[in-house]
């Protein structure tokens, strides 16, 4: 309710849309999100229901080394799991990269072959360090020699970079340009692992740089995941430049949502990301979007749809996770 006495929408329906009216879908198959953040399974209840409304089967998921077991007994067979640190525990750099070897280890045991390196300007600063720092480089050979393959979070929105956003040079951040310099370095030491970019490789509104680096290192695929940020992009660019470029890349772009499962979220929070993930690539939708992005020009989001042809979504959707990471990243590979 707002200040007069009206009652608000929720962030995510600002346009009053019926989600659980799940539009028609371009291609008829089963979906593989492969970057979700997920924990116990009493909150990861609802949005299983949503991604069963969507269409979406097997799930990637970054959960807790502690909720691995419980989130495979309630739902047998549908979580594949990368290995993260423990974010929360701080208490000292040197405690928090000795945790993380450790837990890489109990990982692996626990079947996960993928790895999650989040190096964005907010972490580089919590944590101090780079994907070029002494430890972090510790923690990749050791994972490497254990047989994983990568998956990197480097790059953040544009717009958050400059002296007048959240990412200040004079405040000891890198520039836009500068956080990639790094990924380029580890994606040349190890071009025999599967190396996933998340959010379109952290620069979708680069994709003069994008391409680039994906014809550099065909060993480098990336994720559609963080709805908001995707929305925003594809919204303030050329919409043929941009589906040229997923035409052109279709084998390297695999699907991914980037849900977090909290408290704090309902069924409808989840139910609008796949809804709106579906309006992005499949339609011509030239609109508001229906959920709140403060980060967009004069606040109000637009949601312009790339409908990207069959072909390019089934990819997108099944066949690159099944050929990327089916065989190459799990013991067991997707069916």
């Amino acid at each position: 309710m707002n200040a007069n006495g009206a009652v608000s929408a929720p962030p995510y329906n600002r346009t009053g849309v019926d989600f659980q009216d799940v539009p028609k879908r371009a291609v008829s198959i089963s979906v593989i999100d492969v970057h979700t953040h997920t924990q116990k399974p009493h909150l990861t209840a609802e949005f299983i229901r949503a991604a069963d409304a969507y269409g979406i089967g097997r799930i990637f998921t970054m959960a807790p080394l502690e909720d691995v077991d419980a989130l495979r007994a309630a739902f047998p067979g549908r979580f594949e799991f990368i290995a993260i640190p423990r974010w929360q525990d701080v208490s000292s750099r040197a405690d928090f990269f000795r945790i993380w070897h450790k837990r890489i280890d109990a990982f692996y045991e626990k079947g996960s072959r993928m790895i999650k390196f989040h190096m964005a300007p907010g972490s580089q600063k919590r944590f101090g360090a780079t994907l070029e720092s002494p430890e972090v480089k510790e923690i990749i050979e050791h994972a490497y020699n254990l047989g994983y393959h990568f998956m990197s979070h480097v790059g953040d929105p544009k717009a958050w970079f400059g002296e007048d956003a959240k990412y200040k040079p004079s405040e000891g951040h890198m520039t836009f340009d500068e956080q990639f310099a790094m990924l380029d370095h580890m994606l040349e030491k190890y071009p025999d692992r599967v190396h996933m970019g998340a959010h379109m490789g952290g620069s979708l509104e680069d994709i003069t740089s994008l391409s680039r680096r994906l014809d550099r290192f065909p060993h480098y695929i990336i994720d559609s995941s963080a709805t908001k940020w995707m929305v925003r992009a594809v919204a303030n660019q050329p919409l043929e430049r941009l589906r040229d470029f997923f035409i052109r890349y279709a084998d390297r772009i695999l699907f991914g949502s980037d849900l977090v499962v909290n408290e704090k979220f309902n069924y409808e929070h989840y139910l609008s990301r796949y809804w709106v993930h579906l309006k992005l690539w499949e339609t011509n939708s030239d609109g508001a979007s229906p959920i709140d992005d403060p980060d967009a020009k004069d606040g109000r989001p637009m949601l312009r749809g790339l409908h990207l042809p069959p072909t390019v979504l089934e990819k997108m959707y099944r066949t690159n996770a099944l050929e990327w990471l089916g065989a190459k990243v799990l013991r067991q590979p997707l069916e």
